[in-house]
């Protein structure tokens, strides 16, 4: 996708609202992954890092339940860390509150053979999952918001793109 291409995203998302952007949501996401598929987290830009992972959270939510992406994200260390840092630096305390709820050593060796996670682990996530389905609105908003307060950043990402 080209900066042309880009900002033609942009402005439709724009002129459509928060309340419509779950129509391009998939399509940011799939312009940042196919941009940042190969590189390694901690040298994501924030804002693309950052919509991946609120995106991809929300998602696996709606999927098949929130631990999942916790489980999966455990083994790369410092990455939920950098989700939470973000949020709170940014005001976001309460989505930041959330979201820790469901961080636990799901890496840990002893839960590797049967994923035997401990029960309240499993409570904590639904906690999240409700969040998440009660705020469905505010997350599209959330990242509605990020895309239009960063344009310039995101349309960068096409200017040295055919």
């Amino acid at each position: 996708m080209i900066y042309n291409a880009i900002n033609k995203l942009i402005v439709s998302a724009e002129s459509s609202g928060h309340e419509n952007f779950w129509k391009y949501d998939g399509e940011f996401f799939m312009l940042f992954y196919n941009q940042f598929k190969y590189t390694p987290f901690t040298d994501i830009p924030d804002i693309v890092f950052m919509y991946m992972e609120i995106n991809n959270w929300q998602g696996m939510s709606v999927r098949c339940g929130v631990w999942q992406y916790y489980e999966s994200g455990a083994f790369q260390k410092g990455k939920f860390e950098r989700v939470m840092s973000f949020l709170k630096a940014n005001g976001e305390d309460e989505m930041a509150d959330i979201y820790a709820c469901g961080i636990h050593d799901y890496a840990n060796k002893k839960y590797q053979k049967g994923s035997d996670y401990p029960e309240e682990w499993f409570d904590e996530t639904e906690r999240v999952d409700e969040w998440i389905s009660d705020n469905e609105g505010y997350i599209y908003k959330w990242m509605y918001d990020l895309i239009l307060e960063h344009k310039s950043e995101v349309l960068k990402l096409g200017e040295n793109q055919v």
